[in-house]
Order: C-alpha cells, then sequence, then structure tokens
C-alpha cells in the first residue's frame, strides 16, 4: 500500500499531505452520514502518519461544528512532516491539542465518540507499556471506537501475543483495501466491523500488483458460465459422489442434491447398501450404486468414467473403506476430485498416500481434519504458512473453512467474503463438497471452482439468515 501512495502521489503531481487530507476527507464523509453530531468526540493521535489522519480529521469535524478534544500520545518526540502540519494548522486556529506521555496515562477523558488514530499500518513491534493502558483504559470504556485504517496496536505481519494490549474497535474504517488481520480469528474476533474507503490511489498501478491475498467479492460471479441453448445434460458433466455410511446418509443426500444445483449434468452416488432406498426416495434425480457392504463403504466397480468426483462426505475411516479411497486415486489419477471429512481422515492417518493425491485436487478440511493434516501451528499466520506450504508440495487446492473462508493453491491466498455464523450447523460443509464437484464436473478449473463455489455457499447462507435468522438456518436452506 505504501507503494501505492507513492505512485499516486508521483502520478498525480500532488503532495504526501493532500493525499492525506483526501483520506481524511472520506474519513469525514463517513462519520457525518453515521454518527451523530450532538455526541463529543475524543481524537487519540500517534505522532506518525496516521496521527496525522487523525488530526486532520479533527480539524474537519470541528469545522462541521462538533465538539472535539484531542489528545495527541507523545511516544515520540518528533512527529512525521505530515503529521506536524495538520497539528500547526490545528494551532493556527487556536485549536487545544493535549500533549499526552507516559505519566499522563490517566489525563484522558474519552467522549461519547473516539476516534482512534495512534497507529497504523507501520507498527510491527508492541506498543510502548504505556500507550498499551491507554488502550485497555479505552477498551473498557462505553465509548464508541472508530479505528483509522487498523486498529491501534494491531500489527499486520505478526500475531500479537496475549499480553500485548490493543484497541477492540467497534468500527474499522481501513483505506483503499482491507488488511489480513480483519480475517483471522485470533484478532477479527475484536473487530467487530470494517469497511474499506477509497481514498483514490491509482487504480492502474493497483493491478499491477501481486499480491499474496485475494479479497472475493460479487464480481467473483462473473466466473459463472451461461448454459448454452442447444446442450444437453452429458455437455453439464457426470458427477461421482461416494460416500456414507449405516446413519450417515442424509449427508450424501444434501451433498448430491447440491452436485446438481450446482448444474452438474449428471450425478451418480456410490454408497454401502444400507443408503439405496434412502437416496432413490430422497434424491430421485441420482442414479445409485451400491457395494457389497451393508454398513461401511468398500470398493465397487464404477461403470463410466466421471467427470468429477467428490469423496468422503459420511463416510466413516473402515480399512476397506480407507482402501477404497486409495483405489479411486489410483483409477481415477487425472479426474477432478473434492476430498471432504472422513476422506481427510483417511489421508491424515495413512499420510504415505499424500504423494498419490490427484493434482489439482481440492481439499476442504475444517480447522481439527486441516490439523491432522499438516500438524499443529503456533499462530493463524503460521497456519496460513503451513498450509501454503502443503498445497504447494502436493499439488492441490486446499481450502481453510471458518468466518472469511480462504483457499490456497501453494501460490497466494483468495479470502472470501460471504457466508455467516449460521452456517456453522451439521451438514452444511456437505452441501459446499457437492456444489464444488458440481462445478467441477461442469469443467470449472480447481481455483475457480474453489472461489466460486465458496462464494456461492456462503451467500446462500446469508440470504437464508436474512430470511429465517441465523439460529433457525440449517443446511438445506443452503440448497
Amino acid at each position: 500500500m505504501r507503494e501505492a501512495d507513492a505512485h499516486t502521489i508521483s502520478a498525480e503531481a500532488i503532495t504526501s499531505w493532500q493525499l492525506m487530507e483526501r483520506a481524511a476527507t472520506k474519513l469525514f464523509e463517513w462519520i457525518k452520514e453515521h454518527l451523530p453530531k450532538e455526541r463529543t468526540v475524543t481524537v487519540l493521535a500517534g505522532t506518525g502518519n496516521n496521527g496525522g489522519d487523525g488530526l486532520a480529521l479533527a480539524r474537519m469535524l470541528i469545522a462541521d461544528g462538533r465538539q472535539v478534544n484531542i489528545y495527541l500520545l507523545c511516544f515520540s518526540e518528533h512527529l512525521s512532516p505530515d503529521c506536524q502540519h495538520n497539528k500547526e494548522l490545528l494551532e493556527a486556529q487556536g485549536i487545544a491539542i493535549a500533549e499526552i506521555r507516559a505519566e499522563q496515562v490517566n489525563n484522558i477523558t474519552f467522549g461519547k465518540i473516539v476516534i482512534d488514530a495512534v497507529f497504523g499500518i507501520g507498527l510491527n513491534r508492541p506498543a510502548p507499556k504505556w500507550i498499551q493502558q491507554i488502550f485497555w483504559n479505552l477498551n473498557d470504556s462505553n465509548s464508541y471506537i472508530l479505528s483509522v485504517d487498523m486498529p491501534s496496536g494491531l500489527p499486520t505481519e505478526r500475531i500479537p501475543s496475549p499480553e500485548e494490549i490493543w484497541v477492540h474497535p467497534h468500527q474499522v474504517l481501513t483505506f483503499q483495501a482491507p488488511k489480513l488481520p480483519f480475517f483471522l480469528p485470533s484478532t477479527g474476533c475484536f473487530i467487530r466491523k470494517w469497511e474499506v474507503l477509497n481514498i483514490g490511489l491509482d487504480e492502474h498501478f493497483l493491478k499491477t500488483l501481486h499480491p499474496d491475498f485475494y479479497y472475493l467479492e460479487s464480481d467473483i460471479q462473473q466466473l459463472q458460465r451461461r448454459r448454452a441453448k442447444f446442450s444437453h445434460k452429458g455437455t453439464y458433466g457426470h458427477a461421482l459422489l461416494v460416500g456414507g455410511s449405516y446413519g450417515k446418509i442424509g449427508a450424501v443426500v444434501l451433498s448430491g442434491t447440491a452436485v446438481l444445483r450446482a448444474g452438474a449434468g449428471l450425478l451418480t452416488v456410490a454408497i454401502p447398501q444400507c443408503g439405496y432406498n434412502i437416496l432413490q426416495t430422497a434424491l430421485p434425480e441420482a442414479m445409485v450404486l451400491t457395494c457389497d457392504e451393508e454398513k461401511h463403504y468398500k470398493t465397487a466397480e464404477i461403470p463410466f468414467t466421471p467427470s468429477a468426483i467428490g469423496v468422503g462426505i459420511g463416510w466413516g475411516t473402515h480399512p476397506e473403506t480407507a482402501s477404497a479411497l486409495f483405489n479411486l486415486f489410483q483409477q481415477y489419477p487425472d479426474t477432478p476430485f473434492v476430498i471432504d471429512a472422513d476422506a481427510l481422515n483417511i489421508l491424515a492417518q495413512h499420510p504415505e498416500q499424500l504423494k498419490n493425491l490427484p493434482k489439482n485436487a481440492i481439499l476442504t478440511p475444517h480447522p481439527k481434519e486441516l490439523e491432522r493434516l499438516i500438524g499443529k501451528w503456533d499462530d493463524d499466520l503460521h497456519k496460513l504458512t503451513k498450509a501454503k506450504v502443503f498445497a504447494k508440495e502436493h499439488k492441490i487446492i486446499l481450502l481453510i473453512k471458518g468466518a472469511y473462508t480462504m483457499i490456497t493453491d501453494g501460490e497466494k491466498y483468495w479470502i472470501n467474503s460471504t457466508g455467516n455464523a449460521g452456517m456453522a450447523t451439521a451438514g452444511s460443509g456437505d452441501v459446499l463438497t457437492g456444489m464444488l464437484t458440481g462445478l467441477r464436473a461442469q469443467g470449472y478449473s480447481a481455483v475457480e471452482a474453489a472461489c466460486l463455489g465458496v462464494f456461492l455457499h456462503g451467500l446462500q447462507g446469508d440470504r437464508a439468515a436474512k430470511k429465517m435468522g441465523m439460529e433457525r438456518l440449517i443446511a438445506r436452506d443452503l440448497l
């Protein structure tokens, strides 16, 4: 982002202070629209450019007739040039700025609204202890906290230790693009809401950047292909879904329905005998094959060449089931695979089989299944590093389920923007596996299917939650 700032300043022949004014104006416009004017605003500013944003914003709020108290937290005696300039502009208008140092941490009175503009994205070490005490006092107050660009004290390139104190905002207004800590379980849980403000950085230059993380938004739906007028069911692929065991046939019903809802032309389900009547009744659109076992799956003859294979839902880990998985890998080494649930647990129990994973298979572990595959991690960033290495080593797509599901191909990450806590319900993952299998059967690439499938899965969850509430949502509502 610093590169984009510098390029914009150069390309538009503006000063860094003018770019700061642009950012502060966006902040001011958001506050004017969303926050009551009658409430006193406290601005906590640091000595760097984030503090400069805060001081510029304070000037605009005062000009708008708001009551604003400004505190400059002097963790350095040297202000950045733009921060210094904004300080001088305020002082020239006779506006008081209270300078706070270590011995004055209790001299701050928080208003109804607090603008946190102490540290931005440049912080790479713990904040000074006395600053952390101010953050503690702020978090413990009843104030509405709005952070500028980043919650102060939260670093962007490491996970803070449990002892570190950083601002826990109600709202973050971040510039140009969301920041990775917003999406991580250990940090994102303390950020209630965030919104991106476009401050007009050079769009052409931004498109030349190759970030490690991409945020999936509604434009991902452009990947969806139109159905050809002169097409037939064979045009859209014949998916094979292999799963089920005694007491878990419902998972296959959910997943199989999702395969067809995702657009696959044909579906064959391979299951143990106990599921035959259930599948024929609950999913009449599917063809059903059974193996020779009643309650668990074992290798069965597949009398066609599938366009894609989804495997593992409701499967169990019986030794004969494990053998069936390995046989599928050997029989269909070049077929698109989606591997979920107990198929992942079988792989974790037999790591020697990882070398036989079909190239570009999509693996969809929940956190515990992921840990069994890649081993324990120290923190969320370490988890992402290990997952990326695993995906690259085995040439697969790894889909890490969570509040913000993340997808890696071993080179980069895609972060999903849809979904809600109502989807934390039995069968939700089975539906996702079916959607991914259905997309792969139609010829979508592994990355396309993973990104589009996760987005649409979450979008359907959001629609269902809006209609009936999160608590009432069940997996069938995603279909």
